[in-house]
């Protein structure tokens, strides 16, 4: 499977870097106005921003691509492999696979962050980061959770091969989570 590039976003350039240091405050500025209007829920303030993205950007093995547009900031995709005494897959409901939350080192690739501006939404500027930054990973399968509310982003990642393995809360208070899966590499067929 062939991922879409990012075309350029309201005919500006656009590009996409893989790293392993990023600028926390810059990153959770983005992502308050990509959030704006749900920053009231605990989803948005507990843990806050900072303390999540220093989280993942601290886990061994984390990398990142960062979208920008016209040379400025616009979003990212992060994340980090799963150690085998991970808690990501806690309190996973309607699993009917007793192995999917078994893990090992080099089994499961997690996306903990992913988010682009409204305004450069729908120029493929996401699945470029995502497939930038999953296309030199060795973990047999990468690993998502995703709002239930946020039907815009679960359907466009079902159209490039995720699936829907079970829901979750990932922190108290939180809406509930829909875990999705797929294998890697992402040239692979689905």
């Amino acid at each position: 499977m062939t991922l879409e590039f990012a075309a350029p976003v309201n005919d500006l350039e656009s590009a996409v870097v893989i790293t392993e240091k990023v600028d926390i405050e810059a990153l959770a500025a983005v992502y308050r106005r990509v959030h704006a209007a749900d920053l009231h829920l605990v989803d948005h303030s507990t843990p806050t921003v900072e303390e999540r993205l220093v989280w993942t950007a601290e886990a061994p093995g984390f990398q990142a691509a960062l979208g920008f547009v016209d040379g400025e900031l616009a979003g990212t995709v992060m994340g980090c492999p799963l150690p085998p005494e991970t808690l990501w897959w806690r309190d996973l409901t309607d699993n009917n696979d007793p192995n999917l939350a078994v893990e090992w080192e080099g089994r499961t690739f997690a996306i903990c962050e992913a988010f682009v501006l409204p305004e450069h939404r729908r120029h493929r500027l996401g699945v470029r980061m995502v497939n930038d930054l999953l296309e030199q990973r060795t973990e047999e399968r990468v690993s998502l959770a995703v709002s239930e509310t946020n039907t815009r982003v679960w359907h466009a990642l079902q159209r490039i091969g995720f699936q829907h393995v079970g829901d979750l809360v990932p922190f108290p208070g939180w809406r509930s989570h829909r875990m999705l899966v797929r294998g890697l590499p992402l040239s692979a067929s689905r």
